[in-house]
């Protein structure tokens, strides 16, 4: 099949890995799949690695410029089936299927209110709670959407270093007795970073060894230092590591003892399928996308993440001794992690 995949975000992001992730299988199994993204895009470098066949654009409705450029893509490439990531690529899409006559399908991996969303054929949701959120505020008919879980690439999360659990820790000044909390994804309001610093030092206070890793890109900067503000406020600013966008998410995730998510809102985060992968204990909150994708036997769920104590109680059971860490592989994974597996193999098949 002939297929023109379409991604707006410009860093790593968990939108911009499962698209790529997509991308690399629908090529792997022989479609005709061209990548489009924006000039410098994090996912065009990786997909170029991979093999996959590119196109650049800005994406912009007006002038008309990228649109009919696009167009002619099309075109001349007998595309058969648009397929869309992130809003400004389902708003572009959506506007290049009406000029093309040619099937939009939209992958929601965000809660928004746009009309993008009844203009398309037909609409992928990561999550249950997804595809409802559509049908009740977009007013996408049922039957013009359906859920897909996201999944994890395995050969992407495995590390073969069997040093890099230490290695990356010496990198991050870390000691082998720190217990080290990650909170990996874009830090922006709706990912509920500052809660977790809200409820730090109640944990700090039993237990001086936390560590807490902030991994993403900052947006708006007015938040990131809304939270280092409070973290100083709080007095728990030494406890927290300030790691920006990174390249390297599995070397990182060998390096943790807790994955946390005190996210607000959110749909079926990449990164907590792969901590899960990871066999990492998860603290959680409710507020994601399937709480039944959190791994219960190993996982804390959190509540609200805006009480502190909530997040505290659950943070604190038992941040004494550092994991052992253990290469991921289906005989000896524990709940979580065969959960993904499982998941993943169903969708390689």
């Amino acid at each position: 099949m002939r297929i023109l995949e379409i991604v707006s975000g410009v860093t790593a992001c968990g939108a911009t890995v499962h698209t790529l992730q997509i991308a690399k299988e629908l090529h792997r199994r022989g479609n005709m799949i061209t990548l489009m993204g924006k000039p410098g895009a994090w996912v065009l470098e990786q997909a170029r690695a991979a093999g996959v066949p590119t196109l650049e654009s800005r994406m912009k409705r007006l002038p008309l410029r990228d649109l009919r450029a696009a167009a002619q893509f099309v075109r001349e490439n007998r595309i058969e089936a648009l397929l869309a990531h992130m809003s400004g690529a389902n708003n572009f899409a959506v506007w290049l299927s009406r000029l093309t006559k040619t099937p939009a399908v939209l992958r929601a991996h965000a809660h928004t209110v746009h009309f993008h969303w009844r203009m398309a054929h037909h609409i992928i949701a990561v999550s249950e709670q997804t595809r409802r959120y559509h049908i009740t505020h977009n007013l996408v008919p049922p039957s013009r959407i359906s859920t897909v879980h996201g999944f994890v690439d395995p050969a992407r999360l495995i590390v073969p270093d069997k040093g890099a659990r230490a290695a990356v820790r010496a990198e991050l000044g870390l000691s082998p007795a720190d217990f080290v909390v990650g909170v990996i994804g874009n830090i922006i309001p709706r990912k509920g970073q500052i809660y977790l610093i809200r409820a730090l030092p109640q944990v700090v206070a039993r237990y001086p060894h936390v560590r807490v890793l902030l991994v993403g890109v900052v947006h708006p900067p007015r938040y990131g230092e809304q939270v280092r503000r409070e973290a100083e406020r709080l007095g728990v600013a030494q406890h927290v590591l300030w790691l920006g966008e990174r390249k390297d998410v599995p070397r990182l995730l060998q390096a943790l003892d807790l994955y946390a998510l005190p996210t607000l809102s959110d749909m079926l985060p990449m990164a907590m399928l792969e901590a899960m992968w990871a066999e990492l204990p998860i603290l959680a909150t409710f507020a994601g996308g399937d709480p039944r994708s959190d791994n219960r036997r190993r996982g804390r769920m959190a509540g609200s993440p805006q009480k502190p104590r909530s997040v505290s109680k659950r943070a604190d059971r038992n941040p004494r001794e550092p994991r052992r860490a253990r290469p991921p592989c289906p005989q000896c994974t524990p709940a979580g992690a065969r959960v993904v597996h499982s998941a993943t193999a169903s969708r390689k098949n």
